[in-house]
This record gives structure tokens, sequence and C-alpha cells, in this order.
């Protein structure tokens, strides 16, 4: 290789003969030489390095940032050019950041904590994605990075970190969809979106609730038969609003969210809200028809959501309308973990996010001055 460089000298000839400037493509073919030799000795790294950096202060950022690409996946790369490239225009350091194993740590936390978003986006393509890297690029201020962090084959996620994207995606349809496409995600995590998803989706994410007995029995001891009466008389009245009030009150989530899950088009928010208070078959097809009348108008619809009541337990139920509600399903305790490199670097002031706080649904005892409907 070192014979095969060409010395600096015979480069400035070179370098304006005729006219043209021929230096962009001595280090693109310099950067071919180099890249396609699988072992250098020291030396022929050096004289790489040294005809590299005089040349990449002297061509254009289109040449930088071939260069750039060519580099970033080469383990023998000068550590002195990467950090060159890093410095350069963002098309040129972001290849860099997307692939090169020598970029510090540090440096990509930084970029994941304050890099704009091509810089960010890039970090996120990372195919050795770490959780601490994946957990602040999920707190992201721009979608787009957060987008590309869920496309990321390699990205394995915490538990918190993919809550965090689930609350993300929970009011923006594009990440929805781009969690939905992971097919190797726990897909009980996944419950807030469940509306999103399609009838496969649904039935994983209701199979993956079932599948953990502990979380849906406490679910189901959250309602007693005096909530369930109550809502069958509010749904008896006609009256809307005073349904979505006694639902508000029997599951313990706002009136507003109530009345946005009744009204859902599928049905099967309202389906899953009268099953976790425990109201019959029968009673749930007769509050589907007084409720939302346009479902009389499919008889399959009307069976599918008959059916689905029935084989959903209670404790699943509640998780899902729970978790559609906007409310946050119990989770063990985990640890604090800065956003910032664990390794001692300290946190951006301000950054730090606090434990969301868990909203649990009403229980109540006896209330014997209490009308129920």
């Amino acid at each position: 290789m070192t014979d095969e460089l060409l010395p600096v000298e015979a480069l400035e000839r070179l370098s304006r003969q005729d006219g043209v400037d021929v230096r962009p493509i001595l280090l693109r073919v310099l950067t071919d030489l180099f890249i396609q030799k699988p072992h250098h000795a020291p030396e022929e790294i050096a004289r790489y390095e040294e005809l590299a950096l005089q040349l990449l202060d002297v061509v254009g950022v289109e040449t930088r940032a071939v260069v750039a690409r060519k580099l970033a996946g080469d383990p023998h790369a000068p550590q002195a050019v990467i950090a060159r490239l890093l410095k350069d225009d963002v098309s040129v350091a972001s290849p860099i950041l997307a692939r090169s194993d020598k970029v510090s740590r540090h440096h990509l936390l930084t970029i994941a904590l304050d890099g704009g978003v091509v810089e960010a986006s890039a970090a996120a393509q990372r195919a050795d994605i770490d959780a601490d890297l994946a957990r602040i690029l999920a707190h992201h201020r721009d979608e787009r990075v957060v987008e590309t962090l869920i496309a990321n084959p390699a990205l394995q996620p915490t538990p918190q970190t993919l809550a965090t994207l689930v609350r993300r995606a929970h009011s923006a349809p594009v990440l929805a969809a781009s969690l939905l496409r992971r097919s190797d995600f726990d897909p009980a995590a996944l419950s807030p979106l469940y509306l999103a998803a399609g009838p496969e989706q649904r039935s994983q994410i209701r199979e993956a609730i079932a599948a953990r007995p502990g979380r849906a029995a406490r679910a189901g001891r959250m309602t007693d038969q005096a909530d369930a009466a109550m809502v069958e008389a509010a749904v008896a009245s006609g009256d809307h609003a005073l349904m979505a009030e006694a639902l508000s009150v029997a599951l313990g989530v706002s009136p507003t969210a109530a009345a946005t899950l009744a009204a859902e088009p599928s049905g099967e928010a309202f389906v899953f809200m009268l099953r976790g208070l425990g109201v019959e078959r029968d009673q749930i097809g007769r509050a589907l028809l007084l409720a939302q009348p346009e479902i009389a108008r499919s008889v399959n619809r009307f069976f599918h959501l008959v059916e689905l009541a029935e084989t959903t337990p209670r404790g699943v139920a509640l998780e899902l309308v729970g978790a559609l509600a906007g409310l946050q399903a119990p989770t063990p305790a985990a640890k604090h973990e800065p956003l910032f490199d664990p390794s001692g670097a300290p946190e951006r002031a301000g950054a730090a996010r606090s434990a969301a706080r868990v909203r649990r649904p009403l229980t109540r005892t006896s209330e014997p001055n209490r009308g129920r409907g």
C-alpha cells in the first residue's frame, strides 16, 4: 500500500494539471485503495492519514461526503481522519455517526441529547445501538428521529424505553404504524395502540395481555356489580352524556376518555368497557345497539363484537381500557436511569424525566346513600 500511495510532491504537481483540479479524484482514489486492502502496516495508515487530512481541507463537501461514506465501515480508518469528518458538514458527519466504530460513546450520547435531526437520526441507525443511546433518542424532540430509531432492526428497547415510544406514538399515527410493524416487540406493551392495529395484531395484543395472569387478576378486582348496574341503567336511558359519566366513574377514567371510547367506530373499546365491568353477554349486545345503532346494520360486525365480549377475560378488557384511556399499567419499579452517559457525565439541566404516576381506576366499598340506576 505504501508504494501505491502517491507522495505529496506528486499530488501537488498533479493538483492543477491542465487547469483541472484533480484533487477530489485523487482523494477518492486514495481512499478506495486504502479500504480495498484488508490489512495495513502502521506506516501505511499514517501515510494515508497525512494525505487525506491535506486533501480534505481543499476539496468540496460532496467529495468529503463520499470519503466519509467509504471510511465509515472501515475498522482501519485513521482516528484523526474520522475526527476531522465528524466536525464537518452534517452530510459528511452523518455516515460516520451512523456506522463508524471509532465514534466515542460520549459523542454519540451528546448527539442524541442535543443533536439536530439529521445527526440524531444517523445515531439512531447504528447497528450497535445500546440501551442508553436508545433511551435518549426515544425522547428526542423531533418525531423523525424517533421514527428512525423504531425502524432500526437492531433496536431492543428496555420496557421503560418501549413505554416511552408507545406514549409518543399514542398521538402520532406515523410512529404508531412504525411500532406496530415491529413483530419482535412485546404485543402487550403496544396495547395503547390497539385501535391503530389490524385485526391480527389486535388478537395478538389481547393474547399477550391474557398471558400475564397476575396483572389480569389484579385488574379483575377493580370493579363491582354495582358499577355494572349503574352503567347498564345509563346506557338504557339513551343519554350519551350520562352513559359517559357512568363509565367514567365506574372505570376511573376521565369523562372525555369514556365518551371517546364509547363512541369509537369499531365498537371494540365500548365492548371492553362493558366486559371489564362484568356486564353479561346479552346485555352487552343490547347496549351496543342502544349506544351505537349503526352496528345493527352489519350482522357480522354485531356478532363479532358479541363474541369478542364473550372471549375476552375481564382483566384483559380492563387493562385494554386503561391503556386506551391513557393510563399507565403498573410496572416493576426500575432504578434511576440518567438520560446522559452513566459513566459519570452529568445530566443536562431539565432533561431528566420523572416517572409518570400510575392512575388507578376507582374502587369503592359501600356507599349507602348513593343511588343506583
